[in-house]
């Protein structure tokens, strides 16, 4: 590996997360590529997700909850208010119609306007390990479950 050193910060090692749930996952040497002030944590370097969110994905889609406006402003990663839950595949067909439906379902990560994750009354309670599951379960039909 050819890792040129920046003249300031050097190897400057920084450490990244993952893109769905946020926890760090790794150590990035960022050396002279890098420009600008010395990062302690950069967030995503990339949209894969971790080992864990990849199990997620395996069950359903995640969705995660995003401040009403933001997916039109920055739909590769909007602001995110903090929940997020795994929803089976049976109900985001019965959520979603037209070409979203396997849009959805070939990514297996959708935000939500926050607007939008209130009215389908989607949990908004996660566990620092795990996110809720609310499974096929819409408004009317049962409580959703955790993890």
């Amino acid at each position: 590996m050819n890792l040129r050193l920046h003249n300031k910060y050097g190897v400057n090692p920084t450490v990244f997360s993952c893109f769905v749930c946020g926890k760090d996952v790794g150590v990035a040497l960022l050396g002279a590529g890098y420009h600008g002030e010395a990062p302690r944590h950069i967030g995503a370097l990339d949209d894969k997700p971790c080992d864990e969110c990849k199990k997620f994905m395996s069950q359903g889609v995640i969705l995660i909850s995003v401040k009403d406006g933001e997916e039109e402003k920055n739909m590769r990663s909007p602001y995110r208010t903090g929940a997020w839950c795994v929803i089976r595949d049976e109900a985001i067909r019965r959520m979603f119609t037209g070409a979203a439906v396997e849009d959805v379902l070939k990514k297996r990560i959708c935000f939500v306007p926050d607007s939008v994750w209130d009215t389908v009354g989607l949990p908004r309670e996660n566990s620092e390990a795990t996110p809720r599951t609310a499974h096929d379960a819409l408004p009317g039909e049962g409580e959703g479950g955790t993890k």
